[in-house]
């Protein structure tokens, strides 16, 4: 074992390695909850099951059962993977429990509560997906294999864009017609933005389009360049179509995204990447805007417009309604999910706004740790490695939880299934990015991309080493 490998064992606290085995279940179960994730628009549910009877949901559920039984029947040994991104997971859980149980239910309506029943059912779909991804992936080649689901999948959610900004031709419908589903609420695909068509592929808004290809994009090129196993063609297409859902969803917060998630991914890579990536940026935003005429005017507009905007003073207002609310419950909240717009003349654009006034103050420090463990959790992942593969899909995972939190300030992030699902999956994947660090570089091909042998020698134990998850760590 290199000087490099034993200082991140220490630093991690490792001290005895286990063998694990060369293909994950988990893998196929990811890809099919990315793929419905970005592809089915999330306001198709089952009807008895209600508004988180949406595909991605159902398959999030079933991983958190399989996840649940697995580790009391003995067959996952929790122990033996730790991780941080269970510290932010227990975090936003206890906020939730706390606020739950304490909340004044007399004063609820029948909606509220069967909202804040919701929010129970969606963390546990966001639970079993990144315990799962977290716990069950194993290799490098597990890693890529589910983020090029997920990126093919926001590659189609882009293309579907695209048609709705350049011809106004929405295929969403056709999405929806699966067997026992129905569309829960109407959400249209296309709106206006000045002059320009404003599309949301099959998130619910082009807000949440816009934020969730910023946080791919990064992810979507680390795979274009070490995915070698595939043709340039399919390594580089989706991060074509992932930058049309940035441009065709007309948002400024798709460009606060991009730019945060763009600017640490790229200041994290080697100099000559660097190098590479600020040569070629200029050109690659030149001729995706040149694509759609009229974009960089309209958002150079609305970024000049400052609180003049209708949408910035919109969520200026709801400020002294949030001092009131909180000043009512500050500790614990009204209740999660509970504040309804219908409810209310006040529209709280504000992931931060919402938590404060459903879930406190507690809630708030809860969500900040939510958002800032993974981020933390994916820089000292990659310091302590020395494999550069390992590290530039660390640096692309920092950057989308990066742009997540600062997003979370333009508008109620976690109301949409799309971003609360796709951030599941990325904090997941960093929690197995922190078990392949802590078990030590993979910089063996062969340890990388195939199984462990059961009896190594002294020589293959030392490259084992390197790859295997810790027992402890």
């Amino acid at each position: 074992m290199n000087a490099t490998a034993a200082i991140s064992r220490a630093g991690l606290g490792i001290d005895r390695v286990r063998d694990f085995p060369a293909r994950s279940q988990a893998v196929p179960v990811l890809q099919l909850f990315a793929l419905a994730v970005m592809v089915i628009p999330s306001d198709t549910v089952i009807r008895p099951i209600g508004a988180q009877g949406y595909p991605a949901a159902l398959i999030g559920m079933f991983a958190f059962a399989a996840f649940a039984a697995a580790t009391l029947l003995g067959l996952h040994d929790a122990v033996r993977n730790r991780h941080p991104i269970r510290a932010a997971l227990c975090a936003i859980w206890l906020s939730a429990l706390a606020s739950y149980i304490l909340m004044d239910r007399a004063a609820r309506t029948v909606e509220e509560l069967a909202a804040a029943d919701r929010l129970i059912m969606q963390l546990l779909v966001m639970t079993g997906v990144a315990l799962v991804a977290a716990e069950c992936l194993n290799y490098l080649r597990d890693i890529r294999r589910v983020l090029r689901a997920l990126t093919w999948g926001a590659a189609f959610c882009g293309l579907v864009a695209a048609l709705q900004f350049w011809i106004s031709l929405d295929i969403t419908p056709y999405l929806r017609e699966l067997p026992g589903f129905t569309l829960n609420s109407d959400n249209p695909a296309i709106l206006a933005r000045g002059a320009l068509n404003r599309a949301a592929g099959t998130s619910l808004t082009p807000i949440e389009l816009g934020v969730i290809a910023g946080m791919l994009l990064p992810l979507a090129i680390y795979l274009g360049i070490y995915d070698t196993e595939r043709s340039a063609r399919k390594r580089w297409a989706p991060v074509v179509l992932i930058g049309l859902g940035i441009t065709t969803s007309v948002s400024r917060s798709g460009i606060i995204s991009i730019v945060l998630a763009a600017a640490l991914f790229v200041a994290l890579m080697p100099t000559r990447q660097r190098l590479v990536a600020l040569c070629v940026t200029p050109i690659a935003v030149s001729a995706v805007f040149m694509s759609a005429p009229g974009v960089i005017g309209t958002l150079a507009r609305f970024f000049q417009a400052g609180s003049n905007d209708d949408s910035v003073q919109a969520r200026l207002i709801d400020y002294p309604e949030v001092e009131r609310l909180v000043n009512q419950a500050p500790w614990f909240g009204h209740g999660g999910w509970t504040y309804l717009p219908e409810n209310s003349i006040y529209i709280l654009d504000n992931q931060w706004l919402k938590t404060a006034v459903e879930l406190g103050l507690f809630g708030v420090v809860a969500l900040a740790v939510y958002f800032l463990v993974p981020l933390i959790s994916a820089l000292v992942a990659r310091r302590h490695t020395d494999d550069p593969e390992l590290r530039l899909l660390c640096a692309a995972l920092a950057g989308a939880a990066l742009a997540a939190p600062v997003c979370s300030a333009t508008f109620d992030s976690l109301s949409y299934p799309m971003f609360f699902n796709v951030y599941a999956l990325v904090i997941g994947l960093i929690g197995a990015c922190w078990r392949l660090v802590a078990a030590g570089n993979p910089v063996s091909p062969r340890n990388r991309e195939g199984p462990i042998d059961a009896n190594p020698s002294a020589d293959e134990l030392r490259s084992t080493t390197r790859t295997a998850v810790p027992e402890g760590g």
